[in-house]
This record gives structure tokens, C-alpha cells and sequence, in this order.
């Protein structure tokens, strides 16, 4: 995708960003109307099937999927921007059959699977026979495709930043590390926009702003992801081994995340790890939008950075 103000891209928020993950969201929308992105939420959008859809049956979650493609197909969108870590894999790999809707896949089960999803898109009333090609983008896919932009942005605020609002005082205390998490690169089919063990997009979008990252072995490590719900003891003890990295080896004093899962599970369960691990981490866990957004200008009430379990107020202190 250029860097076009005209060119509108499809939104698809999926499920959590309505609710569990509204900040994230805020951020977000925040940031796109900051730097001139036309876009526009996937009207009947459904949700993308993720995690229980996909324990009762792969092809559903790829149909669920894909009628949000179709649909934004429909509403003259040829990309879609895909937020969340889990709902970009399904929607990406949906992209997958779709854009392939004739001639030969990789082997015959694969192309079983996509004549039975386009057999019921088709049942859907959707167009299944003609050309098609979707693009769907991680944030931070999107996000490094708008560098140049943020870049540009970020300079025209030169000399003019009010270096007693909050926004300023978090950034200019602030030592993160950028934490990747496990879904994005390593999934099934994802896009490999960057290195799976030692990726660095995100250092690059942050330092368009003059945020400057720490080194993190931990970068691509797991926080234990949805096993909050079955094994809440693992989580809290790989979620005490990142947030250990991030503040012994790294020396920072914050964290940065594009995963609302992650983010939840490292700031959300921040206490709860203390507890298990009997440590005193106080750790600011902040999406890569919050940070972008204050370094371009916005409030952290407007991005919601006021509303992190642990406060931004913590920066500075010794954990």
C-alpha cells in the first residue's frame, strides 16, 4: 500500500477491539485520523472464528473468515487492515483461498477446502467466480508501510511539542523494549515480513519518532497466550520470565506491544505475576499506536495510555 491520503483501506476491528481491547482501538483510530488515512470500517463485519470456531472445525473458521473478505470485496476494498494478531491469521490465510479461487493449490486437500468454502460463500449470495485479490495487513505490516509518513509528521511538530504535558514527560522517560510475542511470524502461513527470531520492524516505526528500543532476547518468546484460561499458572510464570529479561538484561522500563493478549496478559496479570513469582515489576505495557500517537501530538487520555493497569506515572522508578 502507498503512502496515498486517497487511498482507503478496509477496517476490520473483529471482537475484542469492541470490547476487551478498546484502547487498543482507540489508539488506533486515533493515529489513522492523525496521519491522514482514509479508511473505513467492514460494514456486517462477523467475528473472524478464532481460537473455538478452529477447535470445532478449520474450514469454518476459514468461511467465517473469508465472508469478511467477500464483503469487503463487495464494498469496493482491495485491502484490509487487520489489528488483531489472531483475527489478521485467520483473515490472512482465508485471503489465501480466496485470491486462489481457480486452478491448482499446493495438493488436492487443499483444494477440497476451498471448493467447499467457496461452495458455501456461494450459498451466501457472494460472487465466488469472479477474479479476486485481497490484501490483508498486520498493524504492524501497515504501520511499516507508513513510516515515511509518520516520519514526516513527527517533524512538522519540531520546536512546537509542550514539554510539560504528560505525553512528552512518558516519552521522554521512556526505555522500552519492543516485545513481538509468538503469533504473528511463527503462525501457519503468515506473512514473513520480517526475521522470526529477531525481528525489527517495530525499532524501525519507533525510532521514525525517536523512540529508541532496548536489546530484548525475549522479544519473540510466548506469554502463555489463552492458556490464562486453562493454565493460568504457566502464564504467569513465562509472563515473569519476559518482563525478568525485559528489566534485568534490557535495563528498560517499559514495554511496548501491538497483541492485546499479550498486552493483557503482561499488564492485566502484572500483579497477579508479582504474586506467583514474588517479584515487584511495575512495568507499563504500552500498543505501538499509544506511543506513536503521543510522539505526534495526542493526549495518553487520547489514546488511552491513562487507562493501563500499571501507570505510565511508574516510568522512572526503580522496579
Amino acid at each position: 500500500m502507498e503512502e496515498k491520503e486517497n487511498n482507503k483501506i478496509a477496517y476490520y476491528p473483529g471482537c475484542s477491539l469492541n470490547s476487551t481491547a478498546l484502547d487498543f482501538n482507540a489508539s488506533i483510530i486515533k493515529l489513522l485520523d492523525l496521519l491522514g488515512i482514509n479508511y473505513q470500517e467492514i460494514e456486517d463485519w462477523n467475528c473472524c472464528g478464532t481460537t473455538p470456531a478452529n477447535n470445532i472445525s478449520d474450514e469454518l473458521v476459514v468461511i467465517l473468515a473469508a465472508r469478511n473478505l467477500l464483503l469487503a470485496d463487495e464494498q469496493g476494498f482491495k485491502e484490509i487492515l487487520s489489528p488483531c494478531v489472531s483475527c489478521y491469521n485467520k483473515l490472512h490465510k482465508a485471503s489465501y483461498y480466496i485470491n486462489n479461487n481457480k486452478g491448482e493449490l499446493k495438493n488436492s486437500r487443499e483444494e477440497k477446502k476451498r471448493d467447499s468454502v467457496l461452495g458455501a460463500l456461494k450459498e451466501m449470495g457472494f460472487d465466488t467466480g469472479k477474479d479476486l485479490s485481497i490484501k490483508v495487513y498486520s498493524i504492524i505490516e501497515f504501520l511499516n508501510l507508513q513510516k515515511g509518513l509518520i516520519g514526516k509528521k513527527f517533524k512538522e511538530l519540531e520546536g512546537k511539542r509542550d514539554k510539560k504535558s504528560k505525553g512528552y514527560s512518558i516519552l521522554d522517560s521512556l526505555k522500552p523494549v519492543c516485545y513481538y510475542g509468538c503469533a504473528l511470524l511463527r503462525h501457519e502461513g503468515a506473512s514473513r515480513g520480517d526475521d522470526i527470531e529477531n525481528p525489527t520492524s517495530m525499532e524501525g516505526i519507533l525510532k521514525m519518532v525517536d523512540v529508541k528500543c532496548e536489546d530484548f532476547q525475549f522479544k519473540t518468546e510466548c506469554c502463555g497466550a489463552i492458556l490464562s484460561l486453562t493454565n493460568k499458572d504457566e502464564v504467569l510464570r513465562l509472563s515473569g520470565e519476559i518482563l525478568e529479561s525485559a528489566s534485568g538484561e534490557s535495563g528498560a522500563n517499559s514495554m511496548i506491544v501491538f497483541c492485546q493478549l499479550c498486552q493483557q496478559n503482561l499488564d492485566l496479570r502484572q500483579g497477579q505475576i508479582n504474586r506467583y513469582n514474588k517479584t515487584h515489576y511495575k512495568m507499563p505495557i504500552f500498543y505501538i499506536t499509544q506511543i506513536l500517537g503521543m510522539a505526534l501530538g495526542l493526549s495518553p487520555k487520547e489514546v488511552m495510555a491513562d487507562r493501563l493497569f500499571v501507570s505510565p506515572a511508574v516510568i522512572g522508578k526503580k522496579n
